[in-house]
């Protein structure tokens, strides 16, 4: 197994603007990197907006897969081959795995209210997007799956246990990140909380706010997912990645809320109120930062497992502390992020 990878016994139970100056411990040479030809699954969203230019940047030669929906991603990078294609119809995959050495797979379904389901396209169609790879001779598959995955929790994180699962019996060679939420210019997550301290005198909480979460950098991401595609020595890892800031939420909301220049006070919801409240503000439109899904998983807290954080030990990158990095990019992070719900182009 690779350096800092989740031991094997302890898996079941383990858990566009810029960004601040990445510093990199020891950064690696990636001089002689010879150039592959990498299919980026769910690349019209958020994480591939941020990875599609970073690999062209490298010299890789890039297929970006998507489904028809318009995101940050299709913008983000000139040079990129695009392709529609779904990972819940297997025949329109084989043209997207084609002659590729290395496949990023990013699409998935953050939940089970999208109307596509989780099964489907978390667990089904990875298992889909594996055959095709397999079918392909693809060389190694990168699946970005989520801190947290277990059979124990809830349905969103049974499904990232279940691909994870699928991906290291497949038989092809794999590295998998576990990453805790990702936020950055065009997210999922930040975008949502600031639209709501704009909109709402004061801002729902759901549940209590007290557990934990490491929030990682995209920027950070990005890196760790791009020495997955050039490095040989991460082969066969399960890493879990994220930020260097143990913060509950409640202190999340309030730094956004410093930073953004909008802070409002904040409304506890008790724990079956937050869960049909949820529901109910995503039928009318209004902007949710996490899942019911998910909000399940951060109840359990959304930090690492062990003190070993692998983007440091094993990517040797400093990740960003939070409030670095908000202060950085959410000078030019405009409100009109519209969030991409259900089945999610690049991740949640």
């Amino acid at each position: 197994m690779a350096e800092g990878s989740v031991p094997a016994g302890s898996r079941a139970g383990g858990s566009v603007g810029s960004v601040a100056e990445r510093e990199q411990l020891d950064p690696i040479d990636v001089a002689v990197t010879p150039s592959r030809r990498v299919l980026v699954t769910g690349a019209s969203g958020f994480i591939g907006s941020h990875l599609l230019p970073r690999l062209v940047s490298r010299g890789h030669r890039v297929r970006a897969m998507w489904r028809g929906r318009e995101g940050p991603g299709r913008e983000s990078a000139p040079g990129v081959e695009w392709l529609e294609a779904d990972v819940t119809r297997p025949d329109t995959l084989a043209r997207a795995t084609f002659e590729c050495d290395v496949v990023v797979h990013l699409a998935g379904c953050s939940s089970s209210e999208s109307g596509v389901g989780l099964e489907p396209v978390n667990v089904a169609g990875t298992r889909n997007v594996l055959l095709a790879a397999l079918e392909a001779k693809v060389g190694r598959f990168v699946y970005v799956s989520a801190l947290g995955a277990s059979p124990a929790a809830g349905p969103y994180s049974r499904s990232r246990f279940e691909a994870e699962d699928a991906v290291m019996s497949s038989g092809i060679e794999y590295v998998i990140l576990r990453p805790c939420v990702v936020y950055g210019p065009s997210d999922h997550f930040v975008t949502a909380i600031v639209r709501l301290l704009r909109r709402l005198p004061v801002f729902p909480m759901l549940g209590d706010g007290t557990f934990r979460l490491q929030p990682l950098a995209v920027e950070d991401m990005v890196d760790a997912l791009t020495q997955c595609v050039e490095r040989a020595d991460v082969e066969g890892g399960l890493y879990e990645i994220a930020g260097p800031d143990r913060i509950s939420f409640t202190t999340i909301v309030r730094t956004i809320g410093e930073v953004a220049g909008c802070r409002r006070p904040i409304l506890p919801l008790p724990d079956g109120v937050a869960s049909q409240a949820t529901r109910l503000a995503r039928k009318a439109g209004f902007p949710t930062p996490i899942t019911r899904d998910q909000l399940d998983v951060l109840r359990w807290g959304s930090v690492l497992s062990g003190a070993d954080n692998p983007l440091r030990t094993v990517f040797r990158v400093k990740p960003l502390p939070f409030r670095d990095a908000l202060e950085d990019y959410l000078e030019t992070e405009s409100d009109d992020t519209d969030r991409v719900e259900g089945y999610s182009e690049g991740g949640a």
